[in-house]
């Protein structure tokens, strides 16, 4: 498994009308952008990070005929904006390039103060090359980083969602997985207030999820005896 970092550059500044409004508004700095996907109406959704006041963060969007819905929450000296929005062409193309050659964008994709933007896809070499070579006519793209993918363990548990990591914390805590064991689904569902199946299969999927990941890491460097 191969990264590359990627520097993208739009000749006007920014990717989207989204952004520009953004980088107009006075008091306000685009940080990064901590998720995004298309959805199936055709928009697209983004987790934007931005160093200033959430109130800000809102009038902009609530001036901007772009976005079609959002929240934004205010932690420390940055505003959290969650957004719903009608994606540009080149947006489009760009959040569905992973899905269309199979690979991760390694979050958060990093919005530097001159509008370009930094992303990681991780991916076999030969399809970051081909997504490489399907960059729009549009932007300019330098490659500043690449080389093998070695997980950080921490993210192993930013690529659970968030019910996932609540479930999971909540087991450990309750000592679901000390020897002997001190907890049982039963346990675990009365603090979430779910079933002890739902909260079993919850497990479940996060163990193979786990499991699967830490495999494939070790098997990239240290492949098992065998196969």
């Amino acid at each position: 498994m191969r990264f590359v970092t990627i520097v993208f550059r739009h000749p006007d500044g920014w990717f989207q009308s989204l952004g520009g409004a953004f980088a107009r508004a006075d008091d306000i700095t685009r940080v990064a952008v901590h998720s995004q996907q298309l959805v199936a109406d055709g928009q697209a959704i983004y987790l934007y990070e931005l160093e200033g006041e959430a109130e800000t963060v809102r009038d902009v969007l609530e001036a901007t005929d772009i976005a079609t819905s959002y929240e934004v929450v205010q932690s420390g000296t940055s505003a959290f904006a969650y957004i719903h929005f009608e994606p540009s062409p080149i947006i489009k193309r760009l959040l569905g390039a992973p899905e269309r050659y199979g690979l991760v964008i390694d979050d958060p994709i990093i919005i530097q103060d001159n509008g370009q933007v930094e992303v990681t896809l991780v991916g076999e070499e030969e399809d970051l090359r081909e997504a490489l070579r399907s960059t729009p006519d549009e932007l300019s793209a330098t490659i500043t980083r690449v080389g093998d993918h070695t997980p950080n363990p921490n993210q192993l548990l930013l690529n659970l969602s968030h019910r996932q990591r609540e479930v999971l914390k909540t087991a450990y805590a309750l000592g679901y997985y000390r020897q002997p064991r001190e907890a049982t689904y039963d346990d675990i569902a009365a603090e979430l207030d779910c079933s002890p199946t739902n909260a079993g299969d919850i497990l479940r999927r996060i163990e193979n999820q786990i499991v699967g990941e830490l495999l494939a890491s070790h098997n990239e460097t240290n492949p098992i005896p065998g196969d």
